[in-house]
């Protein structure tokens, strides 16, 4: 069984990899955030570090196809239940994963409530109860979803770097010789193995009449002070500790649900002694490092503070000196417009004060303008009463109101044009960050994917099954360029089914379907093809099934199977000169397994080229930046040594062309395979032709001609 697990690594994550690992599951976690310390002593298991709240989880259920997928939900410890923004990152990524899951036909989904969910207490209760309710909505026969209310969870980590949750904390205290905590209600604990177990029959036993059940799993037996001092005391009968205090844990209310017993056969087997027992043991052999950690984690966070008092104590400094610097540029200002402007006739007209102005509003934003107006609207307020004039008879005065508003205008229309340039260019750079970090995870969701398929491919080649040999040479499909990938289908499709030639054909903007390739010469196939002339190839393929030519002779080939992204059909692959007795069902299905693996490559493919463009091109242009040009050449030229492909270089003078204006004269002209760019700057530009041997680029060379192009057909060594 394939298991995801949504949530960050901690007691409850931990302890579920152990008990699904022994179970002999292949396990995934999606953590949020990388935390490679947590995953020390923790079973074999992959890992994605990224949020749920990611595009890219469509590419993780994809890539893995889970049967069992656990949202860890109220125990994930990435969520801060109090902030603001929690409610719509939970809801979010809880919606994700769910939409995600569904359309991938997971079969069973289990959300990790809790007992606050009931009755709605705390930010944590509501929140985890509106999951309950989304979960509901997402339900439906054939994608059940089990949402299980929880007690509070205690237990021993199975990593020493995770926190220790509140009753072990206090164990740990106990057993230091420090004062603990006793719980201030009445509680019935759930030991962490017996969740882990419970989570693990949810993904076991099949529930056939129902969709969605909300399950109430409890702990084995209630729990109080009294009994949680006893059992403090038994383990450390020559302890110095005591009780200090109250200690207040949540989910402790009770709450019916629906019988757990009843529909999985599973119950509490853990007491409360048993459990605290077994967090001795982990701390006994253990607590030399925890105590390490834990002291490491408390200077951090006396560091962090610190830190957030500086940089509060910081910014207020830096306020303080802006206004004083504000001031002392007034005063200059102000000093300038009394003495420079009355004595030195060239400076008559010049308004220092409005200068001032602007340069504030240029350099500090829209609150230091303001204060830039008051001072500079009461500095000519001043200047006003030291001509003489009367305060009540200058406020009323037209050209001084009249002045003060055009201060203001100016100000706030300056700073505020700053301010939206500087925002917009803030959020360019943001979604720059965010396109790399998307490029950065689609490369690392494809190398794990490898890593998966790689994981199976040696389990089916140790079984000695024939199946084995299909995966590894499917391996080759492995790669992130559409264009490798439409060069290792014609390697993978011909060794799998046995086929000397195999052509390819994709889909151009002329309803005509264009020459990629073949694996060897003698295909006989045409250039282009109208797919709409072959009725009865066309009803299969757009219908997504393979056509099987049981005729003599003809123009068709022996079989072929459509490849859709989308909605649309963009490219056909044909196998052609197949033994008649070949023509079975097993080779049909064969064949559409092999179509559906190149096509779902090939969306990896598409969305690789639509994040990693700006690598590649030049910015809003279909012409290609030297490396990757000369890179391109380089396979053109590879994949026609090994005969899978033809191609011509086309050499054009740009002739103090723009590449705007290169690019939008080339954009008639290019098809959807066709490449243009130059090896180095300076150089003229080439024109790769793919598909096309240099007989047949004839055409081309004079249509480059019409349009005003000098060029030539050259070879690669001419270069």
């Amino acid at each position: 069984m394939k298991v995801l697990i949504v949530g960050s690594y901690g007691l409850v994550t931990g302890n579920l990899i152990a008990r699904l690992h022994r179970e002999k599951c292949d396990v995934y976690v999606l953590t949020g955030k990388k935390t490679a310390d947590k995953r020390s002593g923790l079973p074999k298991h992959i890992s994605f570090s990224f949020q749920a709240s990611s595009a890219d989880v469509k590419y993780v259920i994809q890539g893995i196809m889970p049967d069992y997928v656990i949202f860890t939900g109220a125990w994930d410890e990435n969520y801060q239940w109090g902030d603001e923004d929690c409610a719509s990152a939970f809801n979010s990524a809880l919606v994700n994963v769910l939409s995600w899951a569904k359309a991938y036909q997971v079969p069973r989904v289990c959300y990790l409530s809790c007992m606050d969910a009931a009755k709605e207490k705390g930010s944590r209760g509501r929140l985890v109860r509106n999951g309950e309710r989304i979960c509901e909505t997402y339900a439906e026969p054939g994608f059940f979803v089990a949402a299980l209310r929880l007690p509070y969870v205690y237990g021993s980590s199975r990593c020493v770097e995770d926190t220790l949750d509140l009753l072990s904390e206090q164990c740990f205290l106990a057993k230091g010789g420090n004062d603990f905590l006793l719980p201030s209600v009445q509680t019935a604990p759930l030991y962490v193995s017996d969740l882990a177990e419970a989570i693990y029959r949810v993904g076991r036993e099949e529930i056939k009449d129902r969709a969605y059940g909300c399950y109430a799993v409890k702990g084995r037996e209630k729990m109080d002070g009294d009994s949680f001092r006893a059992c403090i005391r038994h383990m450390y009968p020559d302890g110095k500790a005591s009780p200090a205090g109250k200690l207040r844990i949540s989910d402790t209310d009770e709450d019916p649900g629906i019988d757990f017993i009843r529909d999985f056969g599973y119950y509490p087997k853990i007491d409360i002694k048993t459990g605290l027992e077994r967090v001795e043991v982990f701390l006994s052999k253990n607590y030399r490092k925890i105590d390490e950690v834990r002291k490491k984690r408390q200077q951090q966070q006396k560091l962090e503070r610190q830190q957030a008092v500086k940089n509060q104590v910081r910014q207020g400094l830096t306020k303080i000196l802006h206004i004083v610097e504000n001031v002392v540029l007034f005063a200059a200002a102000f000093a300038a417009q009394y003495f420079i402007r009355e004595e030195v006739q060239a400076f008559s007209g010049v308004d220092f004060l409005l200068l001032y102005i602007i340069l504030i509003a240029v350099t500090r934003g829209v609150g230091e303008s303001i204060l830039a107006v008051l001072l500079s609207a009461g500095g000519n307020l001043w200047l006003r009463l030291n001509e003489g004039g009367m305060l009540s008879q200058i406020l009323s005065q037209y050209d001084f109101v009249m002045q003060f508003l055009f201060y203001f205008v100016v100000a706030i229309g300056i700073a505020y044009s700053f301010l939206n340039n500087r925002l917009r260019l803030k959020e360019r750079i943001e979604q720059l960050r965010e396109l790399e970090e998307e490029y950065i995870r689609i490369i690392d969701i494809n190398k794990t994917n490898v890593e998966i398929k790689r994981t199976f491919e040696d389990r089916l080649i140790n079984y000695g099954d024939s199946i084995g040999k299909i995966y590894n040479v499917v391996s080759e499909l492995d790669v992130l360029e559409v264009d490798k990938i439409m060069t290792a289908a014609l390697r993978v499709v011909s060794r799998i089914m046995g086929v000397k030639d195999v052509s390819i054909y994709y889909s151009g903007t002329d309803d005509y379907f264009h020459f990629v390739g073949a694996t060897t010469r003698e295909t006989g196939s045409q250039k282009t093809i109208l797919l709409r002339e072959y009725q009865e190839m066309e009803t299969a393929l757009l219908a997504g099934d393979v056509f099987m030519n049981h005729s003599i002779g003809g123009e068709l080939p022996r079989m072929a199977a459509p490849i859709f992204s989308g909605n649309k059909l963009v490219y056909i692959v044909m196998l052609w000169n197949i033994e008649f007795e070949e023509l079975n069902l097993y080779k049909k299905n064969l064949f559409l397994v092999l179509v559906k693996l190149i096509t779902s490559s090939l969306e990896k493919g598409y969305q690789y080229e639509k994040v990693g463009r700006n690598q590649e091109y030049y910015e809003e242009t279909n012409i290609m930046l030297p490396e990757a040009f000369e890179r391109r050449v380089l396979e053109h030229l590879e994949g026609k040594t090994r005969e899978e492909a033809e191609y011509t270089l086309i050499q054009v003078q740009a002739q103090g062309r723009s590449l705007v204006q290169l690019n939008g004269e080339f954009g008639a002209l290019l098809r959807d395979s066709d490449r243009i760019g130059y090896m180095k700057e300076g150089d003229s530009f080439i024109y790769i032709l793919a598909h096309t041997n240099y007989d047949d680029a004839e055409f081309v060379v004079r249509k480059l001609a019409r349009e005003g192009f000098t060029n030539k057909v050259v070879m690669l060594d001419e270069l």
